[in-house]
């Protein structure tokens, strides 16, 4: 491993740590995830005015790869180092005595390993689950073989992060003083000084010791190729398995089948090494102890089914003190496919992703290099139940939507847009189909306020291929559909004996062939997910009060809604639902109004435009939200959770 070394711009000791700590970050075969912590120990003055030592160390939810000076939490040293007299703390009795000891308890709560850091009598110290350490020390070596192989280090068993390890280290301060690291088994490694670039440079000179032994021992590849590619229609294999572990909350697919992925899903050694757990156990939190591997996809409900109930059975011997989690397997490898992750959210499914791969990768050297060891089943469980882990799980609320899969079209502007910023704001992965261009940059956008994934596309409804297309892309990215709201139209007014055939055409297109493709991929995912559903039609007042030369906008989104009542009718005993929305004179951020519509519309009725938007019986104008808002109740199962084609009108009431 090489160096990354490179001066500081910021010289005082928390700007040296940040940089240092950026430095381990970066690399993702020592730090993973939010993985590592690193600390530097510092004189402040407390609000006394007071000069005081403080232990500065990463604080939850920072990443080393990106971490700030506000990323370090800071704790007195005075406290910190008291606790040494104290000869047991359970981990919640831990987070009490942190709590009270942070110089400013609005900050992030500190590391967990902060005692250890404390109590380690060196300024800056580094820790990381290097890969190629857990891939030495998750194996039956003896601790006289790794210290030959890795120098002046001091091996430690594995004892589970916490008070606990810190306190068992204190009787091996002399040797750890005298030393350049410490090895903790099954965890990982961590190296200190007084010097910022000597505890890192450490880091990485033990790494590469590390490195080297597996290179010279390890020749052969890590995975053996015994089993051929296979094809499964995923249009049927991913609603499936998605409907199969969303009974209680839904959930969200990520699939690989390229690369690394392939080739574990096709070797001879995936399936015994599913058992084995992941590389360190901070990935128990998301992963579990055991993996699954499919053999034949088309069995995937037996599989999942006999992993369920295991996990059930070892729940009631290990861990029965605490609310199960969901039984299903995080991580699953179908043979000749690839690898399948799941969680509430993308960007968490693709998090357990990178740490299966890895997992996979650390396990596969380990195997070679001896027995593969890791936790016990009671360790691991241990590990999956932490009790601080179990504090978190219990204040997190998650957004209303969270593992769902929503499709709007028309989403780049107007009803559709608010619909698309809704739906993610609420925590739906959002699949968002516009003719414009648009709608790409401002998915974009959503994401980052969201912090929510979404497949913003640009595509025309019309299009057989497209919307196919559209539709599979969605099924590979999250697994399935939950939600289609068809809400793209297009406007333009004539005289019934004006209408060109052309126009009549284009917005048959639209309007009607359109929907129509939407809604059949998509009710087709939905019946073979098995989970239920939501389709919402945003069609018209025309389809109860038609105008004057709306004929070929009334009549078009009639089909659509026709189209939603058979929905309705077929989709009853699958648990999908269909209802409509009749919006009238919805102006701001449509399209199709422009264009000189809402003028002659005015025009025809003898009205301004301001009077022309409010001639309804509450004299408002009605606008995006206020359609968007019956939307979301009609998806909302508590709420409207028994109502089934039905029509609302959102328009102010018809005069």
């Amino acid at each position: 491993m090489q160096s990354r070394w490179t001066e500081p711009e910021e010289k005082d000791d928390i700007g040296v740590r940040v940089h240092t700590s950026r430095l381990l970050g970066a690399d993702n075969q020592l730090v993973l995830h939010g993985g590592g912590n690193t600390s530097v120990k510092v004189e402040e003055n407390d609000h006394t005015g007071k000069s005081v030592t403080v232990l500065r160390i990463k604080g939850s939810g920072s990443s080393l790869a990106k971490i700030t000076r506000a990323g370090f939490t800071g704790v007195r040293m005075e406290d910190l180092l008291s606790a040494r007299k104290i000869d047991a703390m359970d981990d919640l009795q831990m987070v009490d005595y942190v709590k009270k000891s942070m110089v400013d308890p609005s900050e992030s709560a500190p590391s967990v390993e902060i005692f250890l850091h404390a109590f380690l009598p060196f300024k800056f110290v580094d820790h990381s689950h290097a890969d190629s350490i857990v891939a030495l020390t998750n194996t039956d070596l003896k601790d006289e073989e790794l210290q030959r192989f890795l120098g002046n280090v001091v091996i430690v068993p594995y004892i589970a992060p916490g008070f606990k390890l810190a306190r068992a280290l204190l009787d091996k301060m002399e040797e750890i003083r005298k030393s350049d690291g410490i090895i903790l088994r099954k965890h990982g490694i961590f190296t200190f000084s007084d010097n910022a670039k000597e505890s890192y440079e450490k880091h990485i000179e033990i790494v590469t010791k590390a490195e080297e032994v597996i290179a010279d021992r390890v020749k052969e590849p890590l995975f053996t190729k015994k089993f051929s590619k296979i094809d499964p229609d995923l249009m049927q294999f991913m609603p499936k398995l998605r409907g199969a572990i969303s009974g209680n909350r839904k959930k969200i697919l990520h699939l690989r089948t390229d690369g690394l992925a392939f080739e574990i899903s096709c070797s001879e050694e995936a399936e015994e090494m599913c058992s084995y757990g992941p590389a360190t156990p901070d990935m128990l939190i998301r992963t579990k102890h055991d993996f699954l591997y499919v053999p034949e996809p088309d069995k995937i409900g037996v599989s999942l089914s006999e992993f369920a109930e295991r996990y059930r059975k070892e729940h009631a011997t290990y861990a029965s003190s605490y609310p199960m989690h969901d039984p299903f397997p995080s991580i699953m490898v179908i043979r000749g496919l690839g690898i399948v992750t799941q969680s509430f959210t993308r960007e968490e499914a693709m998090i357990i992703m990178d740490q299966a791969l890895h997992s996979f990768t650390v396990n596969a050297v380990s195997r070679k290099l001896g027995k593969h060891e890791f936790l016990t089943k009671i360790e691991a469980y241990a590990m999956e139940y932490w009790p601080l882990q179990e504090a978190k799980l219990k204040k997190y609320a998650p957004k209303k939507l969270q593992g769902t899969v929503s499709v709007v079209t028309g989403a780049a502007g107007g009803i559709g847009l608010e619909a698309f910023r809704t739906l993610a704001m609420n925590g739906s992965h959002v699949v968002a189909l516009d003719v414009d261009h648009a709608v790409i940059e401002t998915g974009e956008s959503i994401s980052k306020v969201t912090g929510i994934a979404n497949l913003s596309s640009q595509a025309d409804l019309s299009s057989e291929e497209q919307i196919k297309t559209a539709l599979e892309n969605t099924v590979r990215e999250f697994g399935g559909v939950d939600v289609v709201f068809n809400n793209a139209g297009i406007l333009k007014t004539a005289p019934l004996d004006q209408i060109v055939t052309a126009d009549m055409d284009t917005m048959y297109r639209v309007n009607s062939r359109g929907t129509f493709l939407v809604t059949r991929e998509a009710f087709r995912i939905m019946k073979t997910q098995g989970i239920g559903g939501n389709f919402v039609f945003n069609i018209t007042k025309n389809l109860t009060h038609p105008g004057a030369e709306m004929a070929m906008y009334g009549s078009t989104k009639a089909f659509a809604a026709q189209l939603s009542h058979y929905v309705a009718k077929e989709g009853g005993k699958y648990g999908i639902r269909s209802n409509i929305i009749n919006p009238d004179k919805v102006f701001r951020g449509s399209r199709i109004w422009q264009g000189g519509v809402l003028e002659s519309r005015a025009k025809a009725k003898g009205q301004t435009t301001e009077e022309y938007k409010t001639q309804n019986l509450l004299g408002i104008e009605v606008l995006p939200e206020h359609v968007v808002g019956v939307f979301m109740a009609l998806i909302d199962d508590a709420s409207f959770g028994a109502t089934t084609d039905a029509m609302i009108p959102v328009d102010g009431g018809i005069r």
